[in-house]
C-alpha cells in the first residue's frame, strides 16, 4: 500500500521474501482500492541482494512483530556498505515496535544511533489480503490515514511531513514527540476492541450483541485504561477516531452500556471492509497489556484470559 501511494512522490522499491517478490515480477499481485484494480507492478529485490549497491532516504518497515530481526538485518548491512542510515518508519501494531527499534539501532550504531531518526506510525485503515485463484489482491480504502509521530533522530520534521501532505490520499494527524508513546496507548485501545469477540470466532458486532461477551470487551479496555493512567500516560482524539472519548465512555456502568451495544459496534466496525479481528498479533494486544501490568506490579486477569483463549 505504502509503496504504491508514495511511488509518485519518489522513486519507491521494495524488499521482500524470494515468494512474495516472485509474485511480483510473474504479476499477480493486485492493488483493490474500491471497485478499481490496478497491477503492482514496482522495481523489487529480494531481501538477500539488499542493499545491492542502491542508497536511500527511508525504509518503511512492514513486517509483523518482532520487529528487531529485520532491523538487525538492514541496519548492519547498510553499516557494513557505509551507506547513510536511512530514516525509519514503523508501521506495526502493539506498544513495543518503537522500544525494540531504539535497542536494536543502539546495539548497531552505539551513541550514533540517535542521528537516525525513527518514526512511528498508527495506520486506522482496515487492510486485507484476499487470494482468488493465482492472484493476490491487497484491498483498502482511501482516503489512507493515519498518526505519525518521531520516536527520535535529528531528521527534519517538515521535510518528512511534505512527503505526505502533498499527497491527496493521505490524511495525516502529526503528533509532537513528547505526545509518541500516548499515540501508541490510543491506538492499542482501539486495536484491543473486538480481540474478545474474536477469540469465541465472532465479529464485532455478533461478540456485541452477546452480554456476557460485550462486558468481558469492556472489562478489558478498562484493565488497559487503568494500566496506561498508572503509567501517567493518556489516551488521545483523532479526526474520526475519538479515543479519548471511548476511554471515557467504557468507565460508564455497565447497566448504561448494554442499550448501546449495536450503536458502538456499529461505528467500530465502520470502515473496516468486514474484515474480521487478526489474532495472528495477539501478544502484542492482550498480551502487551498483560505483560504491561506485570511489570508494574499490576494484574489483568481479563486480557490474561482472552489472551489464553486465543493459545487453546
Amino acid at each position: 500500500m505504502f509503496a504504491f501511494e508514495l511511488k509518485n512522490s519518489g522513486n519507491v522499491f521494495g524488499i521482500g521474501r524470494k515468494k512474495e517478490i516472485d509474485l511480483i515480477k510473474e504479476e499477480k499481485i493486485f492493488i483493490k482500492r474500491g471497485e478499481k484494480e490496478f497491477l503492482f507492478k514496482e522495481e523489487t529485490i529480494y531481501d538477500f541482494e539488499f542493499p545491492k549497491g542502491i542508497s536511500f532516504d527511508f525504509l518503511f518497515l512492514t513486517v509483523k512483530n518482532p520487529v528487531g530481526p529485520a532491523i538487525s538485518y538492514y541496519y548492519r548491512k547498510i553499516k557494513e556498505e557505509n551507506l547513510k542510515p536511512p530514516v525509519l518508519f514503523l508501521s506495526q501494531n502493539g506498544i513495543e515496535a518503537s522500544e525494540d527499534a531504539v535497542s536494536c539501532l543502539k546495539e548497531i550504531f552505539g551513541q550514533d544511533f540517535k542521528k537516525i531518526s525513527v518514526f512511528r506510525i498508527s495506520l486506522f485503515n482496515a487492510i486485507e489480503k484476499k487470494i482468488l485463484e493465482d492472484k493476490t489482491y491487497i484491498l483498502y480504502s482511501l482516503p489512507i490515514r493515519f498518526a505519525l509521530a518521531k520516536v527520535c533522530g535529528e531528521s527534519e520534521d517538515e521535510k518528512i511531513f511534505e512527503i505526505f501532505k502533498e499527497n491527496k490520499n493521505f490524511e495525516i494527524f502529526f503528533l509532537p514527540e513528547k505526545e509518541m508513546k500516548n499515540m501508541e496507548y490510543s491506538k492499542l485501545f482501539l486495536n484491543l476492541i473486538g480481540m474478545a469477540s474474536a477469540t469465541h470466532g465472532f465479529s464485532i458486532k455478533e461478540g456485541f450483541s452477546k452480554k456476557e461477551i460485550f462486558k468481558e470487551e469492556i472489562q478489558s479496555l478498562r484493565e488497559f485504561k487503568k494500566v496506561v493512567l498508572f503509567k501517567k500516560g493518556r489516551f488521545l482524539n483523532f479526526p474520526h477516531y475519538p479515543v479519548k472519548i471511548l476511554s471515557f465512555l467504557i468507565s460508564l456502568p455497565l447497566f448504561f452500556l448494554f442499550p448501546f451495544r449495536k450503536l458502538l459496534a456499529n461505528l467500530i466496525e465502520k470502515g473496516r471492509l468486514g474484515k474480521l479481528k487478526d489474532l495472528d498479533e495477539i501478544d502484542y494486544y492482550n498480551g502487551g497489556v498483560v505483560k504491561m501490568a506485570k511489570e508494574l506490579g499490576l494484574e489483568a486477569p481479563i486480557n490474561f484470559r482472552i489472551l489464553k483463549r486465543a493459545k487453546t
